[in-house]
Protein backbone atom coordinates (compact mmCIF):
# COMPACT_ATOMS: atom_id res chain seq x y z
CA UNK A 1 0.00 0.00 0.00
CA UNK A 2 0.88 3.38 -0.76
CA UNK A 3 2.31 5.65 2.32
CA UNK A 4 -0.28 8.69 2.49
CA UNK A 5 -1.52 11.26 4.78
CA UNK A 6 -5.08 10.27 4.21
CA UNK A 7 -8.02 12.76 4.88
CA UNK A 8 -11.16 11.31 4.39
CA UNK A 9 -13.67 14.01 3.13
CA UNK A 10 -17.02 14.59 3.60
CA UNK A 11 -18.90 13.54 -0.49
CA UNK A 12 -21.89 15.40 -0.13
CA UNK A 13 -21.05 18.95 0.31
CA UNK A 14 -17.78 17.88 -1.79
CA UNK A 15 -19.94 17.35 -4.91
CA UNK A 16 -22.20 19.77 -4.20
CA UNK A 17 -19.65 22.14 -4.48
CA UNK A 18 -18.01 20.43 -7.55
CA UNK A 19 -21.62 20.47 -9.11
CA UNK A 20 -21.65 24.33 -8.32
CA UNK A 21 -18.39 25.51 -10.21
CA UNK A 22 -18.98 23.16 -12.89
CA UNK A 23 -21.92 25.27 -14.04
CA UNK A 24 -19.45 28.39 -14.14
CA UNK A 25 -16.67 26.25 -16.12
CA UNK A 26 -16.66 26.27 -19.78
CA UNK A 27 -15.29 22.68 -21.08
CA UNK A 28 -12.26 23.15 -23.88
CA UNK A 29 -14.31 22.31 -26.58
CA UNK A 30 -11.28 21.96 -28.85
CA UNK A 31 -9.87 19.62 -26.72
CA UNK A 32 -12.57 17.80 -26.38
CA UNK A 33 -13.12 17.26 -30.28
CA UNK A 34 -9.33 16.11 -30.35
CA UNK A 35 -10.30 13.57 -27.71
CA UNK A 36 -13.15 12.38 -29.70
CA UNK A 37 -11.03 12.45 -32.73
CA UNK A 38 -8.37 10.10 -30.59
CA UNK A 39 -11.11 8.15 -29.65
CA UNK A 40 -12.50 6.80 -32.69
CA UNK A 41 -8.69 6.51 -34.26
CA UNK A 42 -8.10 3.86 -31.78
CA UNK A 43 -11.25 2.05 -32.00
CA UNK A 44 -10.64 2.13 -35.96
CA UNK A 45 -7.03 1.40 -36.28
CA UNK A 46 -5.60 -0.29 -32.98
CA UNK A 47 -4.19 -4.32 -33.81
CA UNK A 48 -6.96 -5.17 -31.30
CA UNK A 49 -10.79 -4.27 -30.72
CA UNK A 50 -10.53 -2.25 -27.54
CA UNK A 51 -14.55 -1.58 -25.62
CA UNK A 52 -14.95 2.00 -24.79
CA UNK A 53 -15.13 1.07 -21.07
CA UNK A 54 -12.08 0.43 -21.59
CA UNK A 55 -10.91 3.60 -23.28
CA UNK A 56 -13.02 5.87 -21.32
CA UNK A 57 -11.60 4.23 -18.06
CA UNK A 58 -7.77 4.53 -19.58
CA UNK A 59 -8.49 8.52 -20.29
CA UNK A 60 -9.62 8.62 -16.77
CA UNK A 61 -6.97 7.14 -15.28
CA UNK A 62 -4.72 9.05 -17.18
CA UNK A 63 -6.13 12.36 -16.26
CA UNK A 64 -6.12 11.92 -12.60
CA UNK A 65 -2.47 10.10 -12.35
CA UNK A 66 -0.70 12.53 -14.52
CA UNK A 67 -1.32 14.86 -12.01
CA UNK A 68 1.35 13.45 -9.06
CA UNK A 69 2.16 10.03 -7.66
CA UNK A 70 -0.79 9.99 -5.27
CA UNK A 71 -3.36 10.35 -6.89
CA UNK A 72 -5.61 8.10 -8.59
CA UNK A 73 -8.69 6.61 -10.14
CA UNK A 74 -10.96 3.96 -8.25
CA UNK A 75 -12.80 1.48 -9.32
CA UNK A 76 -14.96 -0.45 -6.87
CA UNK A 77 -12.33 -3.38 -6.28
CA UNK A 78 -9.92 -0.41 -5.36
CA UNK A 79 -12.38 1.51 -2.99
CA UNK A 80 -12.67 -1.95 -0.99
CA UNK A 81 -9.32 -2.48 -0.75
CA UNK A 82 -8.24 1.32 0.83
CA UNK A 83 -11.27 0.70 2.95
CA UNK A 84 -9.79 -2.15 4.19
CA UNK A 85 -6.37 -0.84 4.03
CA UNK A 86 -6.99 1.65 6.82
CA UNK A 87 -7.43 -0.89 9.32
CA UNK A 88 -5.29 -3.72 10.72
CA UNK A 89 -6.10 -6.84 9.49
CA UNK A 90 -5.16 -10.33 9.01
CA UNK A 91 -4.26 -11.92 5.59
CA UNK A 92 -1.91 -13.75 3.90
CA UNK A 93 1.28 -12.36 2.51
CA UNK A 94 5.02 -11.48 2.92
CA UNK A 95 4.43 -8.27 4.70
CA UNK A 96 5.50 -5.42 3.14
CA UNK A 97 3.99 -1.76 1.56
CA UNK A 98 4.31 -0.95 -1.82
CA UNK A 99 4.08 2.35 -3.64
CA UNK A 100 5.16 3.38 -7.78
CA UNK A 101 8.32 4.64 -8.55
CA UNK A 102 8.71 5.52 -12.74
CA UNK A 103 6.14 2.55 -13.22
CA UNK A 104 7.63 -0.02 -11.41
CA UNK A 105 6.83 -1.58 -7.71
CA UNK A 106 8.37 0.05 -4.89
CA UNK A 107 9.15 -1.24 -1.49
CA UNK A 108 7.88 1.91 1.40
CA UNK A 109 8.23 -0.65 4.31
CA UNK A 110 8.63 -4.36 5.26
CA UNK A 111 6.78 -5.43 8.61
CA UNK A 112 8.60 -6.20 11.21
CA UNK A 113 8.85 -9.83 12.16
CA UNK A 114 7.58 -10.77 8.46
CA UNK A 115 8.72 -13.07 5.45
CA UNK A 116 9.70 -9.60 3.78
CA UNK A 117 11.71 -8.57 6.50
CA UNK A 118 13.41 -11.66 7.60
CA UNK A 119 14.64 -11.72 3.60
CA UNK A 120 16.43 -8.39 4.10
CA UNK A 121 13.98 -6.34 1.78
CA UNK A 122 14.50 -2.46 2.39
CA UNK A 123 12.88 0.47 1.52
CA UNK A 124 14.00 1.60 -1.56
CA UNK A 125 14.25 -1.71 -3.21
CA UNK A 126 12.59 -2.32 -6.85
CA UNK A 127 10.36 -5.17 -7.29
CA UNK A 128 10.33 -5.91 -11.06
CA UNK A 129 8.75 -9.21 -11.20
CA UNK A 130 6.45 -11.18 -8.72
CA UNK A 131 6.30 -15.09 -10.00
CA UNK A 132 7.91 -14.05 -13.23
CA UNK A 133 5.53 -11.13 -14.14
CA UNK A 134 7.19 -8.24 -14.48
CA UNK A 135 5.23 -5.34 -12.33
CA UNK A 136 6.46 -2.24 -14.59
CA UNK A 137 3.25 -0.72 -15.53
CA UNK A 138 0.98 -3.07 -13.13
CA UNK A 139 -1.29 -1.36 -10.87
CA UNK A 140 -0.33 -1.04 -6.97
CA UNK A 141 -3.39 -3.49 -6.00
CA UNK A 142 -2.67 -5.83 -8.74
CA UNK A 143 0.60 -6.03 -7.18
CA UNK A 144 -0.47 -6.82 -3.87
CA UNK A 145 -3.19 -9.12 -5.25
CA UNK A 146 -0.10 -11.65 -6.38
CA UNK A 147 2.02 -11.01 -3.15
CA UNK A 148 -0.88 -12.25 -0.92
CA UNK A 149 -2.38 -15.49 -0.89
CA UNK A 150 -3.08 -18.97 1.22
CA UNK A 151 -0.99 -19.12 4.02
CA UNK A 152 2.03 -21.20 3.59
CA UNK A 153 2.52 -20.69 -0.10
CA UNK A 154 5.08 -19.18 -1.95
CA UNK A 155 5.67 -16.42 -3.86
CA UNK A 156 8.88 -15.58 -5.70
CA UNK A 157 10.34 -11.82 -6.15
CA UNK A 158 13.05 -10.27 -8.42
CA UNK A 159 14.34 -7.67 -6.43
CA UNK A 160 16.76 -4.86 -7.52
CA UNK A 161 18.28 -2.83 -4.66
CA UNK A 162 19.06 1.12 -4.93
CA UNK A 163 22.61 0.16 -6.01
CA UNK A 164 21.83 -2.00 -8.54
CA UNK A 165 22.10 -5.47 -7.09
CA UNK A 166 19.79 -8.18 -7.71
CA UNK A 167 18.21 -9.89 -5.09
CA UNK A 168 16.38 -12.88 -5.69
CA UNK A 169 13.46 -13.36 -2.77
CA UNK A 170 11.48 -16.68 -2.41
CA UNK A 171 9.38 -15.86 0.67
CA UNK A 172 6.64 -18.35 1.87
CA UNK A 173 3.37 -16.65 3.17
CA UNK A 174 2.58 -16.07 6.79
CA UNK A 175 -0.53 -14.62 8.54
CA UNK A 176 -0.05 -11.35 8.62
CA UNK A 177 -1.22 -9.77 11.86
CA UNK A 178 0.99 -7.13 13.17
CA UNK A 179 0.18 -4.74 15.50
CA UNK A 180 0.70 -1.11 14.36
CA UNK A 181 2.23 -0.88 17.98
CA UNK A 182 4.63 -2.12 20.48
CA UNK A 183 6.63 -1.94 23.38
CA UNK A 184 8.88 -3.09 25.22
CA UNK A 185 11.27 -1.85 28.87
CA UNK A 186 15.17 -1.51 27.47
CA UNK A 187 15.89 -1.57 31.07
CA UNK A 188 14.35 -0.52 34.21
CA UNK A 189 13.24 3.18 33.42
CA UNK A 190 13.86 2.85 29.46
CA UNK A 191 10.96 2.45 27.66
CA UNK A 192 11.13 1.54 23.67
CA UNK A 193 7.80 1.80 21.52
CA UNK A 194 7.86 1.65 17.89
CA UNK A 195 5.22 2.46 16.01
CA UNK A 196 4.77 0.88 12.44
CA UNK A 197 1.84 2.36 10.67
CA UNK A 198 -0.78 5.03 11.23
CA UNK A 199 -4.46 2.79 10.59
CA UNK A 200 -7.63 3.09 12.34
CA UNK A 201 -6.47 0.75 15.80
CA UNK A 202 -2.88 3.06 16.25
CA UNK A 203 -3.70 5.03 18.43
CA UNK A 204 -5.35 2.66 20.99
CA UNK A 205 -2.32 0.34 20.05
CA UNK A 206 -0.16 2.96 20.98
CA UNK A 207 -1.84 3.56 24.32
CA UNK A 208 -1.89 0.06 25.31
CA UNK A 209 1.57 -0.34 24.72
CA UNK A 210 2.94 3.24 27.18
CA UNK A 211 0.29 2.10 29.64
CA UNK A 212 2.06 -1.37 29.48
CA UNK A 213 5.64 0.43 30.03
CA UNK A 214 4.69 2.48 33.09
CA UNK A 215 2.85 -0.76 34.68
CA UNK A 216 6.14 -3.30 33.79
CA UNK A 217 8.36 -0.72 35.29
CA UNK A 218 6.36 0.65 38.62
CA UNK A 219 7.01 3.74 38.35
CA UNK A 220 7.58 7.09 35.73
CA UNK A 221 10.07 6.25 33.24
CA UNK A 222 13.09 7.87 32.86
CA UNK A 223 13.02 7.77 29.08
CA UNK A 224 11.47 6.65 26.08
CA UNK A 225 12.63 5.99 22.71
CA UNK A 226 9.78 6.22 20.10
CA UNK A 227 10.97 4.36 16.69
CA UNK A 228 9.24 5.82 13.44
CA UNK A 229 11.97 3.91 11.16
CA UNK A 230 10.16 2.24 7.73
CA UNK A 231 7.10 3.58 9.36
CA UNK A 232 5.41 4.27 5.63
CA UNK A 233 2.36 6.80 7.21
CA UNK A 234 -1.26 6.34 6.84
CA UNK A 235 -4.08 8.24 8.64
CA UNK A 236 -4.14 11.72 9.39
CA UNK A 237 -6.22 11.45 12.21
CA UNK A 238 -4.14 9.05 13.55
CA UNK A 239 -1.46 11.07 13.57
CA UNK A 240 -2.94 13.89 15.56
CA UNK A 241 -4.03 11.01 18.16
CA UNK A 242 -0.28 10.09 18.54
CA UNK A 243 1.25 13.34 18.74
CA UNK A 244 -1.49 14.18 21.09
CA UNK A 245 -0.50 11.17 23.77
CA UNK A 246 2.89 12.87 23.92
CA UNK A 247 2.40 16.87 23.39
CA UNK A 248 0.66 19.12 25.48
CA UNK A 249 -3.30 20.17 24.62
CA UNK A 250 -3.90 22.87 22.19
CA UNK A 251 -0.59 22.82 20.44
CA UNK A 252 -0.62 22.62 16.77
CA UNK A 253 0.59 19.56 15.89
CA UNK A 254 0.49 20.41 12.13
CA UNK A 255 -1.56 22.96 9.52
CA UNK A 256 -2.59 21.77 5.85
CA UNK A 257 -3.57 24.01 2.86
CA UNK A 258 -5.45 23.34 -0.10
CA UNK A 259 -6.71 25.35 -2.60
CA UNK A 260 -8.85 27.57 -1.03
CA UNK A 261 -8.63 26.75 2.88
CA UNK A 262 -6.11 26.31 5.64
CA UNK A 263 -6.21 24.31 8.84
CA UNK A 264 -4.36 24.10 12.25
CA UNK A 265 -4.82 20.90 13.65
CA UNK A 266 -3.84 20.73 16.99
CA UNK A 267 -3.67 18.19 20.02
CA UNK A 268 -6.59 17.29 21.82
CA UNK A 269 -7.40 15.06 25.13
CA UNK A 270 -10.23 13.80 23.58
CA UNK A 271 -8.10 11.88 20.92
CA UNK A 272 -6.17 9.94 23.43
CA UNK A 273 -8.98 7.98 25.92
CA UNK A 274 -7.47 5.66 27.85
CA UNK A 275 -4.14 6.88 28.40
CA UNK A 276 -2.76 6.52 32.14
CA UNK A 277 0.01 8.25 33.62
CA UNK A 278 -0.70 11.36 31.34
CA UNK A 279 1.37 14.07 33.64
CA UNK A 280 4.50 11.77 33.27
CA UNK A 281 3.86 10.92 29.15
CA UNK A 282 3.44 14.12 28.53
CA UNK A 283 6.90 14.77 30.49
CA UNK A 284 8.96 11.93 29.55
CA UNK A 285 12.70 12.43 27.86
CA UNK A 286 12.00 11.12 24.26
CA UNK A 287 14.47 10.56 21.54
CA UNK A 288 12.21 9.81 18.26
CA UNK A 289 14.26 7.90 15.49
CA UNK A 290 13.39 8.08 11.98
CA UNK A 291 15.04 6.93 8.46
CA UNK A 292 14.26 7.72 4.80
CA UNK A 293 11.44 4.90 5.30
CA UNK A 294 9.57 7.42 7.39
CA UNK A 295 6.87 9.22 5.27
CA UNK A 296 3.61 10.99 5.43
CA UNK A 297 2.26 10.42 8.79
CA UNK A 298 5.06 9.74 10.91
CA UNK A 299 6.72 12.70 9.23
CA UNK A 300 4.08 14.96 11.24
CA UNK A 301 4.74 13.40 14.37
CA UNK A 302 8.61 13.68 13.90
CA UNK A 303 7.78 17.10 12.91
CA UNK A 304 5.64 18.29 15.77
CA UNK A 305 7.80 16.33 18.56
CA UNK A 306 11.08 18.56 16.38
CA UNK A 307 9.29 21.60 16.04
CA UNK A 308 8.17 21.77 19.92
CA UNK A 309 11.00 20.52 21.32
CA UNK A 310 9.20 17.55 22.83
CA UNK A 311 11.88 14.91 21.48
CA UNK A 312 15.30 14.72 20.24
CA UNK A 313 15.20 13.69 16.29
CA UNK A 314 17.95 10.88 15.42
CA UNK A 315 18.47 9.26 12.31
CA UNK A 316 18.44 9.95 8.92
CA UNK A 317 16.89 12.33 6.67
CA UNK A 318 12.79 11.28 5.85
CA UNK A 319 11.05 10.66 2.97
CA UNK A 320 9.44 13.82 1.96
CA UNK A 321 6.09 13.25 1.75
CA UNK A 322 3.86 16.37 2.97
CA UNK A 323 0.29 15.90 0.89
CA UNK A 324 -3.10 14.67 2.12
CA UNK A 325 -5.44 12.97 -0.16
CA UNK A 326 -9.20 12.95 -0.20
CA UNK A 327 -11.15 9.98 -1.14
CA UNK A 328 -14.10 11.12 -2.84
CA UNK A 329 -16.72 8.56 -4.42
CA UNK A 330 -18.32 9.57 -7.63
CA UNK A 331 -22.32 9.37 -7.26
CA UNK A 332 -23.41 10.69 -10.61
CA UNK A 333 -22.54 7.21 -11.67
CA UNK A 334 -24.09 3.94 -11.86
CA UNK A 335 -20.90 1.84 -10.86
CA UNK A 336 -18.99 2.25 -7.30
CA UNK A 337 -16.17 4.53 -8.40
CA UNK A 338 -14.06 7.34 -6.87
CA UNK A 339 -10.63 9.24 -7.10
CA UNK A 340 -7.80 9.87 -4.39
CA UNK A 341 -7.28 12.83 -5.18
CA UNK A 342 -4.41 14.94 -3.32
CA UNK A 343 -6.42 18.53 -1.68
CA UNK A 344 -3.83 19.51 0.19
CA UNK A 345 -0.48 19.84 1.66
CA UNK A 346 0.68 20.24 5.11
CA UNK A 347 3.29 22.26 7.02
CA UNK A 348 4.90 21.68 10.57
CA UNK A 349 4.03 23.52 13.47
CA UNK A 350 7.06 25.88 13.03
CA UNK A 351 5.29 26.58 9.09
CA UNK A 352 7.80 24.23 7.43
CA UNK A 353 6.95 22.39 4.29
CA UNK A 354 8.63 18.80 3.77
CA UNK A 355 6.99 17.99 0.98
CA UNK A 356 10.21 16.14 -1.52
CA UNK A 357 12.93 17.68 1.45
CA UNK A 358 12.31 15.81 4.50
CA UNK A 359 13.13 16.03 7.84
CA UNK A 360 16.46 16.61 9.09
CA UNK A 361 16.93 14.80 11.95
CA UNK A 362 18.38 17.36 15.47
CA UNK A 363 21.51 14.34 15.59
CA UNK A 364 22.24 12.20 11.99
CA UNK A 365 22.81 8.72 12.78
CA UNK A 366 23.46 6.39 10.10
CA UNK A 367 22.47 2.84 10.36
CA UNK A 368 25.80 0.50 11.03
CA UNK A 369 25.42 -0.97 7.29
CA UNK A 370 24.74 2.75 5.82
CA UNK A 371 28.17 4.73 7.07
CA UNK A 372 29.53 4.46 3.52
CA UNK A 373 28.01 6.00 1.05
CA UNK A 374 27.02 3.40 -1.90
CA UNK A 375 28.97 3.93 -5.18
CA UNK A 376 26.20 5.28 -6.93
CA UNK A 377 24.73 7.45 -4.16
CA UNK A 378 20.92 6.17 -4.48
CA UNK A 379 18.61 6.53 -2.07
CA UNK A 380 14.74 6.96 -2.79
CA UNK A 381 12.35 9.40 -1.40
CA UNK A 382 9.27 11.37 -2.52
CA UNK A 383 11.72 13.93 -4.88
CA UNK A 384 12.70 11.33 -6.72
CA UNK A 385 9.24 10.46 -7.94
CA UNK A 386 7.84 11.34 -11.49
CA UNK A 387 5.19 14.89 -10.73
CA UNK A 388 5.70 14.71 -7.25
CA UNK A 389 4.51 17.62 -5.67
CA UNK A 390 6.89 21.16 -5.66
CA UNK A 391 8.05 21.99 -1.95
CA UNK A 392 6.86 25.63 -2.22
CA UNK A 393 9.71 27.07 -0.80
CA UNK A 394 11.97 25.00 -3.05
CA UNK A 395 13.05 21.85 -2.54
CA UNK A 396 16.67 22.77 -0.74
CA UNK A 397 18.53 19.66 0.90
CA UNK A 398 22.65 19.12 2.10
CA UNK A 399 23.10 16.81 -0.59
CA UNK A 400 26.67 17.63 0.82
CA UNK A 401 26.06 15.31 3.91
CA UNK A 402 26.09 11.74 4.43
CA UNK A 403 22.39 11.57 3.78
CA UNK A 404 22.75 10.00 0.88
CA UNK A 405 23.48 6.76 2.73
CA UNK A 406 21.83 3.50 2.06
CA UNK A 407 18.57 2.07 3.65
CA UNK A 408 18.97 0.88 7.69
CA UNK A 409 19.12 -2.74 7.58
CA UNK A 410 15.04 -3.65 8.81
CA UNK A 411 16.47 -7.20 9.78
CA UNK A 412 16.16 -6.78 13.72
CA UNK A 413 16.19 -10.08 15.69
CA UNK A 414 12.88 -8.65 18.05
CA UNK A 415 10.20 -6.54 16.75
CA UNK A 416 10.16 -5.06 20.30
CA UNK A 417 14.06 -4.40 20.88
CA UNK A 418 16.42 -3.99 17.96
CA UNK A 419 19.63 -6.20 18.06
CA UNK A 420 22.74 -5.18 16.62
CA UNK A 421 21.28 -1.79 15.54
CA UNK A 422 23.51 0.91 15.73
CA UNK A 423 20.68 4.01 15.55
CA UNK A 424 18.91 2.53 18.27
CA UNK A 425 22.05 2.19 20.83
CA UNK A 426 22.75 5.59 19.89
CA UNK A 427 19.50 7.01 20.86
CA UNK A 428 19.79 5.19 24.50
CA UNK A 429 22.88 6.78 24.72
CA UNK A 430 21.61 9.99 23.87
CA UNK A 431 18.51 9.46 25.83
CA UNK A 432 20.66 8.85 29.32
CA UNK A 433 22.77 12.06 28.73
CA UNK A 434 19.33 13.92 28.76
CA UNK A 435 18.11 12.41 31.81
CA UNK A 436 21.34 12.96 33.51
CA UNK A 437 21.70 16.27 32.17
CA UNK A 438 17.67 16.95 33.26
Amino acid sequence: MLASGVLWTAQTDEFAAFAQEEEKTEFPLERMREFAEVFRIIQENYVDEVSEERLMENAIRGMIGGLDPHSQYLTEQHLASFEKGIHAEEYGGVGIYIGERDGWVEIISPIDDTPAARAGLLPGDIVIKIDGHTTQGMAIDEAVRRMRGKVDTVVSLDVVTPGGENRPAILRRETIAAPTAVASLAEPDYGYLRINRFQVETVADTIKAVNKLYAENGRPLRGLVLDLRNNPGGLLDTSLGVASIFLPSGVTVVSDRGRERANHLVAAANRHHGLQNETEVKQVRMVALVNNGSASASEIVAGALQDHKRAVIMGERTYGKASVQSFLRLPSTSRKTGVKLTTARYFTPLDRSIQAVGIEPDITVFAASSVEEPEDGLVFRESDLARHLQNEDGEIADDNSEDAAANPNANNESPFIPQDDYQYDQAMVVLKALAVGG
